[in-house]
C-alpha cells in the first residue's frame, strides 16, 4: 500500500484543523444517524461510528472497527480505519478512504482516492470524476467511471465502464466480460496485452523506458542531494556526540547495527499503525510514526558521514571537514541512486546501517547520562575516604 497518500493527506488534515481551530471529536461511540443530520465540519476518532445521516459540510473520520458510509455526505470525505471500509451512500464532493479492506458501491460526484490491500468498485459504483486507486494486492472495477483511472495493484481485474483514459500498473491485467474502456489504455506489466476494439476505443501503449540520465530525474536527485545538506549541517552541530558515537558504531560493529536496523525499519511503523486500534495509542502511533520517518532521513546522513571521513582522512578536524565529509559522502550516496541497479541495495543498506546505528548510540547515550552521577558519587565518596585533614593543615 502506497503510503505517501496516506500521510500527505493526514498532514494535510492537521494543518486544516490547525488553521479552523475545530475541536476534535474523540469518544468511544461516534453516531449520526438515518434521518439526523449535521451541519458543520466534522473532525472525528472513534472506536465505532455510525455515520449513516445527513452531512452538510466536510466528514474527516477514523475508526477502529469496520466503517459503513451509507449516508448522504454534501462535502469531502476523508475516511480511514485499520479494518474494512464500505461506501454505499452518496458523495457529493470527493472521497478519500484509507483502509486494507475497500468496497466502494455507492454515488460519487467528485474525485475518488482509495489506498488499502484489497479494493473493490461494486457495480453499484457511479464516478463522475476521476479515480486514483492503489491496492498492494488487488483491484476489481465493476462500476462506472466517468473521469480518468489510474491504479496500481499485484492484480487488477476489469469488469465495468471507464469513459476516460486510464493508467494501469499491476503484474496480472485482466478483462472480464462487459468490461469496455473508452479512452486511452497505458499499461506496464510484464506480460503484453492483446486487445481488441471491443474493448479498449482509443490506443493502447505501455510507458517508455525512463532514460538513465533523464534531465528531470535527475534534477529530483540534486534537489534531494542539496536537501540532505541542509539538514545535515544543523542536525550534526546540535547532536554532534550521537553522531560521533553513531559513526563509530558503523565502524565497530556493522553487522549489529543492520540487524537492529532491519528490527526497527519493520517493527517502528508496525507498532505504529497498531497503536492507532485504541485511542489512548494515537499519541503513541504518532510518536512512533513520526520517529521511523526522521530516522530513515537521518540514517544518510550518518552514513554520508562515515563515508566522507573516509573520502578526506588526511583533512584537518574541523567544523569545514564535517560539512565537506557530509557533502562527499552524499554525492556518493545520491550519485548511487542515479543507477537503480546499484542504487536500491545501497540504499537499503544506507538505511538499515544507519538506524540500527542511531538507535544504538540513543542507548549507549542514555546509559551513560544515568551513570554519570552515580562515577561521581563514587569519585566524591573516594575523596571522602582519603582526606586526611592534618596534612592538609602541614
Amino acid at each position: 500500500m502506497p503510503l505517501k497518500p496516506f500521510f500527505s493527506s493526514l498532514v494535510l488534515c492537521a494543518a486544516l484543523q490547525a488553521q479552523a481551530a475545530i475541536p476534535w471529536i474523540s469518544t468511544n461511540m461516534y453516531a449520526v444517524s438515518l434521518g439526523t443530520s449535521v451541519e458543520n465540519e466534522q473532525w472525528v476518532y472513534a472506536d465505532q461510528a455510525d455515520v449513516s445521516g445527513t452531512f452538510g459540510n466536510d466528514l474527516f473520520i477514523g475508526t477502529a472497527a469496520p466503517l459503513q458510509l451509507a449516508g448522504i455526505y454534501q462535502g469531502n470525505v476523508l475516511a480511514a480505519t485499520l479494518t474494512a471500509i464500505e461506501q454505499t451512500g452518496s458523495c457529493e464532493r470527493n472521497l478519500r478512504i484509507y483502509s486494507p479492506t475497500i468496497k466502494v458501491d455507492g454515488g460519487i460526484a467528485g474525485n475518488l482516492l482509495a489506498a488499502g490491500n484489497t479494493i473493490v468498485l461494486g457495480t453499484n459504483a457511479y464516478i463522475h470524476g476521476n479515480a486514483h486507486i492503489y491496492g498492494a494486492m488487488s483491484i476489481v472495477q465493476e462500476g462506472h467511471i466517468e473521469g480518468n483511472v489510474d491504479v496500481s495493484a499485484q492484480t487488477v481485474t476489469f469488469a465495468g465502464t471507464i469513459l476516460g483514459n486510464v493508467s494501469v500498473r499491476a503484474q496480472d491485467i485482466v478483462f472480464a466480460q462487459g468490461a469496455r474502456i473508452e479512452g486511452d489504455f497505458e499499461y506496464s506489466a510484464p506480460k503484453k496485452l492483446f486487445l481488441d476494439g471491443d474493448v479498449i476505443g482509443g490506443s493502447v501503449s505501455t510507458p517508455p523506458e525512463p532514460e538513465l540520465f533523464d534531465a528531470g530525474r535527475l534534477k529530483k536527485i540534486l534537489i534531494s542531494f542539496v536537501a540532505a545538506i541542509l539538514v545535515g549541517i544543523p542536525f550534526l552541530t546540535l547532536f554532534p556526540m550521537t553522531t560521533a558515537m553513531s559513526t563509530q558504531l558503523i565502524k565497530r560493529s556493522p553487522g549489529k547495527c543492520i540487524l537492529v536496523g532491519l528490527m526497527a525499519s519493520l517493527g517502528l511503523p508496525l507498532f505504529g499503525l497498531m497503536s492507532f486500534s485504541s485511542l489512548i495509542g494515537v499519541p503513541l502511533g504518532m510518536l512512533l510514526l513520526g520517529s521511523w520517518a526522521a530516522m530513515v532521513y537521518l540514517s544518510r546522513i550518518l552514513l554520508a558521514l562515515v563515508i566522507g571521513n573516509l573520502i578526506l582522512k588526511k583533512a584537518q578536524n574541523s567544523l569545514g571537514k564535517v560539512i565537506g565529509a557530509v557533502s562527499a559522502g552524499l554525492a556518493v550516496i545520491y550519485g548511487t541512486a542515479v543507477f537503480p541497479i546499484i542504487g536500491i541495495p545501497v540504499q537499503i543498506i544506507v538505511l538499515l546501517l544507519g538506524m540500527g546505528s542511531f538507535i544504538i548510540a540513543l542507548i549507549e547515550k542514555r546509559r551513560l547520562i544515568l551513570q554519570v552521577p552515580s562515577d561521581l558519587h563514587k569519585l566524591q565518596k573516594l575523596r571522602d575516604e582519603n582526606y586526611n585533614p592534618e596534612e592538609n593543615e602541614k
